[in-house]
């Protein structure tokens, strides 16, 4: 580490076209280079690519306080731009254009922060690589947002569930069933989401007191350590009368029912969108499940849980505007196309799909 700044002898700025991004695409843009003094040691200009994931939270209390922290470089691509002929950088003003081949495997950006924090962000980053050990690197960088394409096809949603009902310990009550269906599958924050369910009590000897649809967040975050620590958020809800014992719902009486994709308690906040990364994994589902008359707390009652896929809304772009030097006549190069190469990346994130194909199991 140098204990001269680069920027003393002048600046680089990166800039893509613009800051929203889907996995998949091509980024494009440019680095700004402008030399003001001579003295700067150093002839490569590089580029990187970088993708990372962030986790924090605490357990314990007092003296048996633990933090866990998460840290993982998913996605990393350096090359270099530029090398000049001369280690004493000359001074004039240069323009690298850059293309960016995304991989079609990267996860979105995500950001959660209450208590714990959860991030996946990306940044692009331009430098001056110094050869002098008293003085730093020229470097400047940029924020990505990424999303992720749409990978499913946009269908309804079905399952069944059926249990065998046991009241005061070891008394059997029968069985009863609950069978729900979603409109579809993808949604936006905001959006509602339409369902229905049928319950068929009529081999179950007790009423059916309440039924709960609630929407569910579960978070689940992993630490360097392979710790992990799971929230579930139960964002929005609704409880409604159900069958009788030896009844079921007729089909004069089904209804359709709605529940909006917002959080109750902070209801202008955007719910975050679903992700699947190696630290930071966030799913969404609709549960609904069946409440029985007396004490039924010592058999499983059906419960049906179907997933959904939640996405980001669109940030506005906005991309700090760059200010033209004086006397800014810059020599433009040819562009560099840089083509994402993240196998093993795609290999780990194949690896935490499988080990999530059934999110419900914890």
């Amino acid at each position: 580490m140098g204990n001269k700044s680069g920027s003393e002898f002048g600046g680089i700025m990166i800039r893509t076209e613009k800051q929203l991004y889907f996995a998949g695409d091509i980024v494009q843009g440019n680095i700004y280079l402008h030399i003001i003094k001579q003295g700067f040691c150093g002839k490569e200009v590089k580029l990187t690519i970088l993708g990372k994931e962030k986790t924090n939270w605490e357990t314990g209390s007092g003296t048996r306080r633990r933090t866990h922290e998460g840290k993982n470089i998913f996605h990393q691509i350096t090359v270099v731009a530029h090398t000049f002929e001369d280690d004493n950088l000359m001074v004039g003003s240069f323009i690298f254009p850059f293309k960016v081949h995304l991989s079609a495997n990267l996860p979105g950006t995500f950001y959660y922060k209450d208590d714990v924090l959860a991030s996946l962000t990306y940044k692009v980053i331009a430098r001056v690589v110094s050869t002098s050990k008293s003085i730093n690197d020229i470097k400047n960088k940029q924020v990505l947002i990424l999303r992720e394409p749409i990978k499913e096809i946009i269908s309804s949603k079905q399952k069944r569930e059926s249990s065998q009902i046991v009241s005061g310990c070891c008394i059997k009550r029968g069985t009863s069933s609950i069978e729900v269906k979603v409109e579809k599958n993808i949604y936006f924050p905001t959006e509602f989401l339409n369902f229905s369910y049928d319950i068929d009590n009529s081999n179950c000897k007790l009423d059916v007191d309440k039924v709960d649809s609630v929407l569910v967040n579960r978070l689940r975050l992993r630490s360097n350590s392979d710790s992990e620590h799971i929230l579930e958020f139960q964002l929005n809800y609704q409880h409604h009368k159900g069958p009788q014992k030896g009844n079921k719902i007729q089909p004069i009486q089904k209804q359709d029912y709605q529940l909006q994709l917002i959080n109750l308690k902070n209801p202008p906040q955007h719910l975050t969108p679903s992700i699947i990364g190696n630290c930071v994994n966030s799913i969404y589902y609709l549960k609904v499940q069946p409440h029985y008359e007396g004490c039924s707390c010592c058999s499983p009652r059906p419960t049906v849980k179907i997933p959904i896929t939640v996405l980001a809304i669109p940030p506005k772009e906005y991309i700090q505007p760059l200010i033209q030097p004086e006397n800014w006549n810059p020599q433009v190069f040819q562009p560099i196309i840089i083509q994402s190469n993240t196998q093993g990346q795609a290999n780990a994130l194949n690896k935490d799909l499988q080990q999530m194909s059934n999110p419900m199991k914890n």
